[in-house]
């Protein structure tokens, strides 16, 4: 589990040193693999704007830029991203920068000619990405000069802690940061989830019908106690905000949607994984999308040998009976604390969600994703065993947030 400092802080008011912290989780019985400093990574790289961007003339592919980054008279920069222009505010190294990630020293240069002042930055050559298809360009309008770490995440120190098997609060924000305050004494503040208010109607249990359309059977009770189930209508599926983005590329979660991207950062806040399906493909499976004709039924059950569903990394699998599924009118529609499947994801038209907060019994998840040859970061939480007492206040928590990110509306 990788843990932003940053994020740790608004859970715990701890003051210890990153190094300080690490040694004092590691005396507690936690393993800290590494501390990556990343404020380290664009020191020197400011805030500037391309005020003009023309043709190199001695070279097809370059360009040369006046940026302003606030000094009397504008950088000229020899830039090659094809996606350089006039009126963007990106981020730029100055001379005498050093960018580790890429182990460049930025120097005065003539490139094709022309003097050359500084760099104008991808977010791989800031360590962010793996590879850029061209410079970052901010969405917003930024003080010149502004030092950019804080706008990319990058004022920020993590922490990577391995997980013991007997350690599952080590998999979760929340129960680190419970840790801390333990040990140092420090003052928790654990995220507020909003109470789930009149006329949501949230579904629990079996066989009932709720307002929201929702009948829920679950055939293996000791393998999943408990299944709450939300119906969300009128979202609107978009990127995710840069914070929510930036807190999920420090943990190593790649950042697709609002939705998705919620139902990540509850599990990386408070250790409990949740699934959003898309509430019309899920209805289709029945042959309708009229919800008044026919209700969603949502079921758990172990596979009978030889069905098959094809999980959302596009792999098609065989299941075993020790397969433990979540069904759609009693088809496969995902692999129960596991993997969602394809066929029911959240894409670029979903309108309406499904939002499932479960809990699995461990051996049943252990086994089940043994059967199809799959771990996942939310299988590894279910075999540790996630904290019963608080599944109510992460969905609320994730209801919460896709309220406010996507629009939805609570059904």
């Amino acid at each position: 589990m990788r843990i932003s400092l940053n994020w740790l802080k608004e859970l715990v008011d701890f003051t210890a040193t990153p190094q300080e912290l690490a040694t004092t989780l590691t005396m507690a019985g936690f393993e800290v693999e590494d501390i990556e400093d990343r404020r380290t990574w664009a020191q020197g790289v400011v805030v500037g704007k391309v005020l003009d961007c023309q043709p190199h003339p001695n070279a097809d592919k370059l360009r040369v830029c006046q940026v302003d980054i606030g000094q009397k008279t504008p950088l000229n920069i020899v830039c090659g991203a094809a996606n350089a222009r006039a009126d963007i505010y990106v981020p730029v190294a100055t001379v005498g920068t050093h960018l580790p990630n890429v182990n460049l020293t930025i120097r005065p240069a003539k490139l094709r000619g022309v003097p050359s002042e500084g760099m104008i930055c991808s977010l791989a050559e800031l360590g962010l990405e793996k590879e850029s298809s061209g410079i970052h360009i901010f969405e917003s309008d930024l003080k010149l000069g502004s030092d950019v770490r804080p706008l990319l995440g990058l004022d920020d120190v993590i922490l990577d802690i391995t997980a013991t098997a007997n350690r599952a609060d080590a998999l979760s924000m929340v129960g680190i940061a419970r840790e801390v305050a333990a040990l140092t004494g420090a003052t928790l503040k654990l995220p507020e989830a909003p109470e789930i208010m009149a006329g949501e109607q949230v579904s629990r249990g079996a066989g009932e019908k709720t307002a929201s359309g929702l009948v829920l059977k679950i055939e293996e009770s000791q393998a999943c106690p408990a299944y709450i189930g939300t119906v969300i209508e009128q979202v609107k599926i978009a990127p995710s905000p840069a914070w929510l983005q930036q807190r999920l590329t420090a943990a190593g979660v790649r950042p697709i949607n609002n939705v998705v991207d919620v139902t990540n950062y509850v599990l990386l806040e408070w250790g409990q994984p949740l699934h959003a399906f898309d509430r019309d493909r899920l209805l289709a499976i029945a042959g309708t999308e009229d919800k008044s004709s026919k209700p969603l039924t949502i079921g758990v059950r172990f596979a009978a040998s030889g069905e098959t569903l094809k999980t959302l990394d596009g792999q098609s699998r065989t299941l075993q009976s020790q397969t433990l599924l979540i069904t759609a009118y009693n088809q496969p529609v995902a692999l129960a604390g596991v993997m969602g499947g394809e066929e029911t994801e959240v894409h670029a038209d979903t309108q309406n969600l499904l939002l499932e907060a479960a809990l699995f019994e461990p051996v049943a998840i252990r086994r089940s994703a043994r059967s199809v040859g799959l771990r996942t970061e939310a299988s590894s939480r279910y075999e540790r065993g996630v904290n019963f007492a608080e599944l109510e206040v992460a969905c609320r928590r994730a209801l919460g947030m896709l309220v406010e990110l996507a629009g939805g509306v609570l059904v």
